[in-house]
């Protein structure tokens, strides 16, 4: 589903503004959220107060300003490398909870996000034509 999102998203950014999608996308998504609480949940006024930090977070950090970010970075930019490059994002989130919500990572989770930064950097270093190299020492 991600790499459909980032193939979506490269399709529509060559066409309309990238923040009035995000925007549009931000509210269409957070209806399509709010109908099934209504119908499936009870909410309490009190309840979301407490939690403002993590709803904060979630709404306006990771929902609002990381996807503008994105459709605005991903504008003109091949989709492939795009997505190796976003999937960062998980590594992000896990470590902003780590330090803004005061969660806690197991060595699991933190060799996990390790790892996968260093794939993302070393993906991302040019490669040796191997066939130029030859040429050229011949």
């Amino acid at each position: 589903l991600f790499s459909i999102h980032i193939l979506i998203i490269d399709y529509f950014t060559l066409r309309v503004d990238g923040v009035k999608m995000s925007c549009i996308q931000f509210f269409v998504c957070g209806l399509l959220c709010a109908v099934p609480m209504l119908l499936f949940e009870t909410p309490d006024i009190t309840q979301l107060l407490a939690a403002w930090k993590p709803v904060l977070y979630a709404g306006i950090m990771s929902s609002g300003v990381a996807y503008t970010l994105q459709i605005v970075g991903q504008k003109g930019m091949n989709p492939t490398v795009a997505s190796l490059i976003l999937s960062l994002e998980a590594v992000v989130s896990v470590l902003a909870g780590f330090v803004m919500l005061d969660q806690q990572l197991t060595m699991r989770e933190t060799m996990g996000c390790a790892f996968m930064f260093c794939a993302i950097v070393l993906a991302q270093l040019p490669q040796k034509n191997i066939k130029n190299a030859e040429a050229v020492s011949a």
